[in-house]
C-alpha cells in the first residue's frame, strides 16, 4: 500500500529548527494505492478527501482503517532536511526502523538521531557525518540492528577500534578495509569479553585469508553440508549457516565464523550462539 499526501506544492515555508523549513500543513486529500504483487490487474487507486484533517489525523485515520498499530519504518532521503524535524516527529511519532540516507545536511541528520532517540533499528549513510566518520556516541548505543554504508564508494571508513565500540546486537557494515590480522585480533578480543551484546556481525571484505583469520584460535571446522539455523533478535526469519568455524569465548559462549560469497562480493559472518539465538532443527 502506498499513500501520497502532497501531489501539489501546497506546503508553505515557515520558521522551524535552524531557520526556514517546509511545514507539514494539513493535506486536503490522500491518494491511496493498494497493490497486489502477484496480479497487478487487481491494483486499485482511490482519492480520499478530508479538508479538516492534519497530517497526524490522516495517519491515525488510515492506521485505524487498515489495522496498522504503529509506523514500522521511517526513511529520510535527499532534500528531507528542507522539512522541520519537529513537525515530522509530531506527525509520525516514533517507529521501530529508521533509514537515514544522504539527507544533504549533517546538522539535520544529527537532529534525527536526537529527536527519535532511542532508535531500535538504524541503517545510516556515513555521508551524514563530517569526513564520513561515525561518532563514537552513535556506535555505543544499544541498537538491536545497526547497518552502516557509504554511497559512491565501496569502503566504509571504520577502524578496528571503532568496531570494538559497537554495542548493537546485529551489525552490518557494507564493506570494511580490514586485514586478516585485524579480524584475528577482533575475534581474540571478543573471546576476552569485547562486544558483549553482539549476536551477529557481517561485512564485505577483500583480500582476506581464512587461515590467517583463525590463526592461534582453537576452533572446530564444521562440514559445509551441516546446516544450522540462527535466530538474531528482531529478525523474522533465521539465518542459515552452512558449515563454518566454531570456537568459544572465555565465558564458554560458542561462536561461528562463516566465509560466504556471491557473484559480486565476499562476506564475513560471525554468529554468537546465545541461548535465544539457537533454533532447534
Amino acid at each position: 500500500m502506498n499513500l501520497t499526501f502532497y501531489r501539489e506544492p501546497d506546503m508553505y515555508w515557515g520558521l522551524g529548527a535552524y531557520g526556514r523549513k517546509k511545514k507539514l500543513t494539513a493535506a486536503k486529500s490522500a491518494l491511496v494505492e493498494v497493490r497486489n504483487p502477484d496480479n497487478h490487474s487487481e491494483d486499485t487507486t482511490s482519492e480520499w478527501k478530508k479538508s479538516d484533517y492534519t497530517m497526524k489525523d490522516w495517519l491515525k485515520h488510515l492506521q485505524d482503517i487498515f489495522d496498522i498499530p504503529q509506523i514500522e519504518d521511517i526513511w529520510f532521503k535527499e532534500n528531507s532536511s528542507e522539512f522541520d524535524i519537529g513537525d515530522i516527529k509530531e506527525a509520525l511519532g516514533n517507529a521501530t526502523e529508521f533509514y537515514i540516507e544522504n539527507t544533504g545536511c549533517m546538522i539535520f541528520s544529527q537532529m534525527i538521531l536526537e529527536k527519535f532517540f532511542p532508535i531500535e533499528s538504524l541503517t545510516i549513510n556515513t555521508r551524514n557525518f563530517r569526513d564520513s566518520k561515525i561518532p563514537p556516541s552513535l556506535l555505543i548505543q544499544n541498537h538491536t540492528y545497526l547497518s552502516i554504508y557509504k554511497t559512491g564508494e565501496n569502503v566504509v571508513p571504520i577502524t578496528l577500534n571503532q568496531l570494538l565500540l559497537i554495542n548493537s546486537k546485529d551489525i552490518n557494515v557494507e564493506s570494511l578495509q580490514i586485514t586478516s590480522k585485524q579480524i584475528n585480533e577482533f575475534i581474540k578480543l571478543w573471546q576476552q569479553g569485547s562486544n558483549p551484546r553482539m549476536e551477529h556481525l557481517r561485512f564485505k571484505y577483500y583480500n582476506i585469508e581464512e587461515d590467517d583469520v583463525m590463526k592461534g584460535i582453537k576452533h572446530e571446522v564444521i562440514p559445509y553440508n551441516q546446516r544450522r539455523l540462527f535466530q538474531s533478535t528482531g529478525l523474522a526469519e533465521p539465518y542459515e549457516i552452512d558449515g563454518g568455524f566454531d570456537f568459544y569465548s572465555m565465558n564458554g559462549v560458542k561462536a561461528t565464523i562463516e566465509f560466504n560469497w556471491d557473484w559480486y562480493s565476499f562476506y564475513f559472518d560471525m554468529f554468537v550462539w546465545f541461548d535465544h539465538c539457537v533454533v532447534e532443527s
